[in-house]
């Protein structure tokens, strides 16, 4: 493959999963609007809100990497370019969540990464966790300084690129083309 079909293709990859990165990053978006603003006192939905987080990822990233391969690729895709195209697909939806992020905590919530260790402290007692191990966490979290929003964000933005790297080096592996005989023996 000579150097402009390459680069031809590094820029269909870009360009293709910067679109897919954004859905992914608007849904999961959306997702975390209701979960913090609309359900956060709901456990049921705490908890379905938590699900579909899960899946979106997924979904996402075999429905996007399917159709790049389908339409893109006209069904060559490696595992490198499937790898690549996921990578830059959770890095893309992590900027749109990361912005999401900073905006819901320095101007619409700004208590609440604040208020995150009262919410702790108050789930372990709901646990009943023994008296020593509450100290042991109440302790912790006194000499622990609060995130501020852009902190929060940029860690958001790393974690979930990382994870999306992470899932990528699995899935990948069911969308790469094993080259048929006639193919090996040219």
């Amino acid at each position: 493959m000579c150097r402009k079909q390459m680069a031809e293709k590094k820029e269909n990859i870009i360009t293709h999963s910067m679109y897919s990165g954004l859905i992914l990053g608007g849904l999961l978006v959306v997702r975390d609007f209701f979960s913090l603003i609309v359900f956060n006192n709901s456990a049921f939905m705490v908890l379905l809100l938590s699900i579909v987080g899960f899946v979106i990822p997924f979904f996402c990233i075999f429905h996007f990497t399917k159709k790049f391969d389908k339409e893109v690729l006209k069904g060559t895709i490696s595992y490198a370019n499937a790898l690549s195209y996921g990578f830059y697909m959770f890095f893309f939806g992590a900027m749109i969540i990361a912005l999401f992020s900073f905006i819901y905590f320095q101007y619409i919530n700004p208590d609440y990464l604040a208020q995150q260790g009262d919410i702790f402290m108050n789930l372990l007692k709901q646990l009943n966790v023994p008296e020593e191990t509450m100290k042991k966490y109440e302790d912790l979290l006194k000499n622990t300084e609060t995130p501020t929003a852009a902190n929060a964000a940029i860690s958001g933005l790393w974690s979930f690129t990382f994870l999306g790297f992470m899932i990528c080096l699995f899935t990948s592996l069911f969308f790469r083309k094993r080259k048929s005989n006639a193919e090996t023996n040219d």
